[in-house]
């Protein structure tokens, strides 16, 4: 694990990670209550989902918790995203 660092730029990096993996739940949970996929596209979350992939990866490759924590959170999203779209069209 590498040290970690106090800087502004890295506590930054740490909040926008958290910021960034979120980013999705709003429309997640738009998606769950309303159950409406109407103008949701399969392709966008799929690709956003294979991204998010490489980045999960990428972050374990390099130890960078903050991206590793965005990318999940993303990944999740999209799945759940995904899923959704499948099931109620």
């Amino acid at each position: 694990m590498p040290p970690i660092h106090h800087h502004v730029i890295d506590r930054l990096a740490f909040f926008n990670g958290l910021v960034s993996g979120i980013a999705l739940y709003p429309q997640v949970y738009a998606v769950l209550v309303s159950g409406s996929v109407v103008e949701i596209s399969l392709t966008t979350f799929i690709v956003i989902l294979l991204n998010s992939i490489v980045w999960t990866l990428y972050a374990i490759h390099r130890n960078l918790v903050s991206l590793l924590i965005a990318s999940l959170l993303n990944g999740i999203a999209c799945i759940i995203l995904i899923i959704s779209i499948l099931t109620f069209n």
